[in-house]
């Protein structure tokens, strides 16, 4: 049986499946573990955080080659995806052509720390399908 899924879910696709192509341009959740949980061997779960990148490169064949940022305005210097700091390889592709992108990064960039100004990860793909759903273009 499947459970029905709601919208959010729908739009969000994980890039683990090789059929998936990406597009310079596109939206991608990546799934980090903080590094001040790498080294703390009392915890019995190590939280995860949830950060907005835009795709920047790609392979030939279609497979994302490099990320930057998408919660700065100019984004920040490209990464290489298969070398980023404290990923844990789960992604899921935000294609551009269901997103309206500057809404999606100003969300995320919005999403900040206590009285802070600086943009904080999100602490659970829920959130982050949350504080992104105003930007999901509507189904037609």
């Amino acid at each position: 049986m499947n459970s029905p899924r709601s919208p959010n879910e729908e739009a969000v696709t994980e890039t683990a499946a090789p059929e998936i192509k990406a597009r310079r341009g596109d939206l991608l959740i990546v799934e980090l573990r903080p590094s001040y949980t790498t080294s703390s061997y009392s915890r019995e779960e190590q939280p995860l955080e949830y950060r907005l990148m835009e795709v920047t490169n790609l392979f030939r064949d279609g497979r994302i080659k490099m990320v930057r940022d998408a919660r700065y305005e100019g984004g920040g210097y490209a990464q290489r995806l298969d070398g980023l700091l404290h990923s844990t390889g789960r992604r899921w592709l935000l294609p551009v052509a269901g997103w309206n992108v500057p809404v999606a990064r100003a969300l995320a960039a919005q999403h900040v720390y206590p009285n802070s100004t600086t943009p904080r990860d999100f602490l659970s793909l829920e959130d982050a399908r949350e504080a992104l759903a105003p930007a999901r273009h509507s189904e037609p």
